[in-house]
């Protein structure tokens, strides 16, 4: 019970590092909350700050988050609640009063370093994605649909796929306002290079 509540508690506390708001405050003295779209994750920073090296600074420290959990847990029995954890700990940081960002970067991450090939494949359809509408949000979910549907095609892991199946809903969740903008076409694009 002792090593459960200590999976949880470092995935927790691992994921809850606030990069992007930490990122914001040093470099550009604001709170990223406080702008945008209010999450503290990449996008937003880019949005807000318009700075691309401190965004993709926040993806690349986001993503390593979920990676290092699931490196450290990766042959324990408590994998799985040490990586929601993590996830959890990323969209709801304690630190924060729980408002961080929308979990994409440190699912993929987490998924990375449990299964890298489908986890490359999927970032390469999220990138391709993102290059052809120009909508964070799209190219996200793409990101996480299609590591589910692959984790169903070509994994036979039931454990990893419920584990995708979770994050899938977790994230659909967490950009539940995005799919209402996207339904009503409100959602706003990156603007083309």
């Amino acid at each position: 019970m002792k090593y459960l509540l200590l999976s949880v508690l470092s995935g927790y506390i691992i994921g809850s590092f606030p990069t992007g708001y930490l990122l914001t405050k040093l470099f550009g003295n604001k709170d990223i909350r406080e702008t945008g779209s209010g999450s503290t994750g990449a996008t937003n920073v880019l949005r807000s700050s318009g700075n691309k090296k401190l965004a993709l600074l926040t993806l690349l420290i986001d993503v390593f988050k979920g990676f290092l959990v699931s490196i450290l847990f990766l042959h324990s029995d408590h994998l799985y609640y040490a990586v929601i954890s993590c996830l959890l700990g990323h969209v709801y940081p304690v630190w924060l009063k729980g408002h961080g960002g929308k979990g994409v970067a440190t699912a993929a991450g987490i998924l990375l370093g449990i299964c890298p090939y489908l986890t490359i494949i999927s970032a390469v359809i999220w990138i391709a994605v993102l290059k052809l509408t120009h909508i964070s949000s799209v190219a996200s979910l793409s990101f996480v649909w299609s590591f589910f549907i692959l984790s169903l095609l070509v994994n036979s892991s039931t454990n990893l796929t419920i584990l995708s199946s979770i994050i899938l809903v977790f994230i659909c969740f967490t950009h539940r306002s995005n799919l209402i903008r996207l339904a009503k076409h409100k959602e706003k694009a990156f603007n083309k290079p």
